[in-house]
């Protein structure tokens, strides 16, 4: 389990699930609080037309013992490459592993 002072409101996360625990097996977003349950984040993605980050109106809780691994982005990474590149390619990647290929 990784220590609330670890993953920070502000950072922006890709999260691999533990499998059957939720519709998708990876989610994006940013991270709006964390404590000893878990993460509660924002989804989000890359939106070309604004060259920014689409945020979601809803956002989705996480328990720790849910959590399988997550890449992580700080604030002092650059955004762009994470949302845009980094996440949906961890994403793919994730989802190729969990289903056999």
């Amino acid at each position: 389990m990784a220590k609330p002072t670890t993953i920070r409101p502000g950072y922006f996360v890709a999260i691999s699930l533990m499998p059957g625990t939720a519709p998708a097996n990876c989610y994006i977003g940013l991270v709006q609080a964390a404590d000893e349950y878990g993460l509660r984040i924002n989804m989000v993605e890359w939106d070309n037309e604004l060259d920014g980050v689409k945020k979601y109106t809803e956002d989705l809780f996480l328990p720790w013992i849910n959590i399988n691994s997550m890449l992580v982005c700080t604030e002092e990474e650059p955004v762009r490459r994470f949302v845009k590149d980094r996440a949906p390619a961890w994403r793919a990647q994730v989802e190729a592993m969990e289903a056999g290929g």
